[in-house]
Parts: C-alpha cells; structure tokens; sequence
C-alpha cells in the first residue's frame, strides 16, 4: 500500500515537461471530428523505435495520470520512455455510444464497431505517420470503456499486446469467446484487470468471473496480472490501478534489485553472464524492446562474477561493455580485472592503460585505473 500511494502522490505533483499536443481527426468512421492528446517524451527523437505506444480511451480523464506514472516510472528505469495518446470522450453519454455492446449477446454494435475501427485505422495510423509504427502498442480502459478493449482480442491479429482494465464493467457473455481467444493465441500478451470490494455489487461479481477464467489460463504466452483493492470505487480506481499496472507489465524491464540479485543471480549455477543474457533476452521476446545493457544490471553481474569466481563471464561482461559503452573505460577495465585473475599481469597492464585513455563511468575512476596499473608496475 505505501508503493501504491507513493505513485499516487507523484502522479500529481510530478512536473508533466516533454511534448504535449492536440490533434484533430475528421474521422470517415464516425462522420465527425474527435480530438486526441498526444505525449511525447524528452529526446523522443533520439528513442523512436523504442519508444511503446499507450493508447488512453477516456483520455479527457486519465491523460495526466497515465503520463504522470510514465514519466516517473521511465525515470527510475522502471519502463521506457512512452508516447501517451489519449481519446477524448468528455461529451454526454460519450464513451457509453462509443462503447456500447448488444445487451444479449455482449458484442459491438455497429456505432462501436466504427469506434474500433477509428482507433485502428485512424489514430494509431496517425501516430504511425507522424512519428513511425510503434511496436510495442498498449490500450487501456475504465469501467465501461474496459469491457470495450476486450474487443480487440478476438482480431485473428490484435493490434494491441498489453492490455489494461480498469475496474471493468464486464459483460459475461464474453466469457467464453475470451476464454477460446486466449487459447488460440499464439504471441505474447499482457493483460491486467483490476477489481476492488468497494465497487457495486454487480461489477464486482463480473470481474470475479472474469478473473476466475484468467486463473485457469494455461497458455504461457499469456501474462495475466489480477489487483484486488479495497478502497477504491469506480471513480478512483485508476489512480490505483494505472501505476501498478505498468510496474508489473514491465517487471522485467526493471534493473536487477538486491532482492533478485541475492535470490536468483547469486543462485544461479549456470555461467553469470547467463542470467544477463537471457534477461535481456526475455525483455525482448514479452516486451519487444532491445533494451542496451544498463551500468546498474552491469555492475550487479560483475559482482557476482567476481564471488564466483567466474572469470569467463568477466571476459563477456568486457566484451558486452566494449559493444555496448565503447566511449567509456568499463570493458577494458574488465579486461584487466579478467587477466589479472588468471595471473597474465602483462596483459593485464595493457588493458588498464587502454582504460586511462577512455572516459570514466561511475565507480570506474581515473584513480581506480592509475592504482592497478602502479600495483603491476
């Protein structure tokens, strides 16, 4: 709880800078204009292929929060940067016209099928033209508009691979198609829902059986996270529910803690540079991100490296940091620490005079350098 209403506070008292504007589509689907709000973060240019896309509906709402908790969590290295496009339902009874579903049966009517469609093929093309396709494509809902993304699960080739569910107002007959496209799907997929006991009864029991389903889920491709609140209500459940949602999405994009450095990396029988490996190679394959190796995750391999006196992932680490930070004095540092261990001391001063002459990195000082290379001398 604390966590949660640390990302509350900040979401409202966190400095929105970065790039925000309003666009206007004179949409062919629903014959008339729409806006949306756009944000981009800083150095977006520098990051356009890496950067997710979060689709907002009721964007008239949640555009500050959603790009509040991206903001903060892109700036502790909890997610990556992301462009925030929110859709604008503030007229009446908007977002139940746009989402709106046959009572009977729980699908689209022909007003919210063309609503589907303008998001596809209208917004997200518009962001596709602008600023490149996004590969990573996030939609999020609340309420009523969270039954609606449901949606777009039954494309043979949804659009979207994360989905967030605010507190859906669920319409069961639903149930069972989600259940059959769930195991039919064939590529990774991200999808939370939110429920809370201070909801109307209701809602709280069609999320139930909703997140009843999710459970049984065998298909691994799919990652299911389920939030139970007790406070929030209809109104309030994403302030809540948004910031989890993307710290637990992104998970594994997250720097190694102390915590999995104790219980997993340290445990780990297989070579250290293993663990590196295929955590970034996992960040890949759920997120679609080739994420570059950061000083933190680096700092943590070598240190367990070292305690395991695993020389061959010292000589990876190097070789990684050479590719990766071929600027700085880290991978021929690594280099040395490498030769100095198996007692090639000549080789060793190379790589550390190498070092002097590339810039420094955090706990890899000029000093550090100068002190190994007098102590082989």
């Amino acid at each position: 709880m604390k966590k949660i209403l640390k990302y509350i506070v900040f979401s409202f008292t966190l400095y929105l800078n970065g790039q925000i504007t309003s666009e206007k589509i004179n949409s062919s689907y629903l014959n008339e204009l729409r806006y949306v709000d756009i944000y981009l973060p800083d150095n977006f240019s520098e990051n356009i292929i890496k950067t997710p896309l979060i689709v907002l509906l009721e964007g008239n709402e949640l555009f500050d929060i959603v790009v509040s908790n991206v903001k903060y969590l892109s700036k502790i290295g909890y997610m990556p940067p992301a462009v925030v496009l929110g859709i604008r339902q503030d007229k009446l009874n908007q977002v139940y016209k746009d989402c709106e579903v046959n009572k009977n049966q729980g699908f689209l009517t022909d007003f919210s099928q063309n609503f589907m469609n303008f998001i596809v093929s209208e917004v997200i093309a518009l962001i596709s033209k602008k600023y490149g396709d996004p590969f990573l494509k996030i939609i999020i809902g609340k309420n009523y508009s969270a039954n609606f993304i449901n949606h777009f699960i039954f494309s043979p080739n949804p659009i979207f691979s994360t989905y967030i569910s605010i507190t859906p107002e669920f319409n069961t007959s639903l149930i069972e198609p989600l259940k059959n496209s769930f195991e039919n799907n064939n590529s990774s997929m991200n999808y939370y829902v939110s429920n809370s006991t201070n909801l109307k009864s209701s809602q709280k029991k069609s999320i139930s059986l909703l997140i009843d389903l999710l459970k049984e889920m065998k298909n691994e491709k799919i990652n299911i996270i389920i939030d139970q609140f007790s406070n929030p209500d209809e109104f309030s459940s994403p302030a809540y529910s948004i910031p989890m949602a993307l710290e637990k999405i992104f998970k594994i994009y997250q720097p190694i803690s102390p915590s999995e450095y104790r219980t997993k990396l340290l445990s780990n029988e297989n070579p250290t540079h293993v663990y590196l490996t295929e955590k970034y190679l996992e960040i890949f394959q759920k997120l679609k991100i080739r994420k570059k190796v950061i000083l933190n995750d680096i700092a943590a391999i070598f240190e367990a490296a070292k305690r395991k006196n695993d020389i061959e992932s010292i000589f990876v680490l190097a070789d990684i940091c050479i590719n990766q930070y071929p600027e700085k004095m880290i991978g021929h540092y690594f280099n040395g620490i490498g030769h100095e261990l198996i007692n090639e001391n000549k080789k060793a001063l190379k790589h550390y005079e190498k070092a002097y002459t590339y810039e420094p990195i955090d706990f890899i000082t000029k000093e550090l350098i100068l002190s190994k290379i007098e102590s082989l001398k």
